[in-house]
């Protein structure tokens, strides 16, 4: 099985993205870009804050980040939401895109009248307007824990930031919502990645493929990668792996297609099984 490696890193792994001959990773508090062959090739800590998920578009990295809660609140009070954007060649941060629509999302979050359920943000995807063509940046949000909070929330903006419109797509409550994001080239459509979650109202399958357009959810599968994925196209896609503890980190984007997804297995069953191939 065709994999790749991220070592030594301090926090929880969040994502990656692939483009220019290399693969970029997420983790909570650095953005590293390493070869093909797994060899780093970049570092850059990120101080004040929480990344998320990232995409490469254009000689860039654009990466979810939210500010530290205030001294006291709960850590997903967060202060900022914003998207990194990092020079793919020498992840030097030039420039950071404020999402001003979230300040106002979280004004209304968990008043009787809202039933959005806006957290935070997370995943990230440069891909077309399905309706215009046009090159845009989609966030996927995270939720609060509730029943009544049963769309995912994905957001769309112009590359600079600027507020085009959101979509709710259909699914029952996710812990945190969308953890990973992404858009397929060659069909069209989007993915996206969640945790697993115990009440009876939360779905049993964690990944799901969205119609080009957001009008509803084509395929969904029981199938654990909360922590990276990335369509290559053509029907292969990168999947995640962490492992380790907080001081020492790792994570893995393996290679694999989509009769995988449909193994119906649990994340230690798929973990057991991925690392069993990695060893052949």
């Amino acid at each position: 099985m065709e994999y790749l490696e991220c070592l030594k890193q301090n926090q929880h792994m969040q994502g990656f993205t692939s483009g220019g001959g290399f693969m970029y990773w997420s983790f909570t508090d650095s953005i590293v870009k390493t070869t093909m062959n797994s060899t780093m090739r970049a570092q850059t800590e990120v101080h004040g804050g929480h990344l998320g998920g990232l995409d490469y578009h254009d000689g860039r990295i654009y990466a979810s980040f939210l500010g530290n809660a205030l001294p006291g609140h709960a850590w997903e009070d967060w202060t900022a939401f914003k998207i990194y954007v990092f020079d793919a060649d020498d992840l030097r941060l030039i420039e950071k895109i404020n999402l001003d629509i979230c300040d106002y999302y979280k004004s209304i979050t968990c008043t009787p009248e809202d039933t959005r359920g806006f957290q935070a943000i997370d995943g990230v995807a440069i891909a077309p307007d399905p309706f215009t063509g046009d090159e845009r940046m989609f966030v996927a949000c995270a939720l609060y824990t509730g029943e009544k909070y049963s769309n995912q929330i994905i957001l769309e903006f112009t590359l600079d930031g600027k507020y085009i419109t959101e979509y709710h797509v259909p699914t029952g409550n996710t812990v945190f919502g969308i953890q990973n994001l992404d858009h397929d080239r060659t069909t069209g459509e989007f993915w996206f990645t969640t945790y697993g979650g115990g009440e009876p109202y939360m779905p049993r399958e964690t990944l799901f493929c969205v119609k080009p357009d957001f009008s509803g959810v084509s395929r969904k599968y029981r199938f654990s990668t909360p922590y990276g994925f990335e369509c290559i196209g053509n029907g292969e896609y990168y999947c995640s792996l962490q492992g380790g503890k907080n001081g020492d980190r790792y994570g893995i984007a393996y290679r694999t297609g989509e009769e995988l997804f449909s193994a119906n297995k649990s994340e230690a069953e798929i973990n057991e099984y991925v690392k069993g191939l990695m060893n052949k």
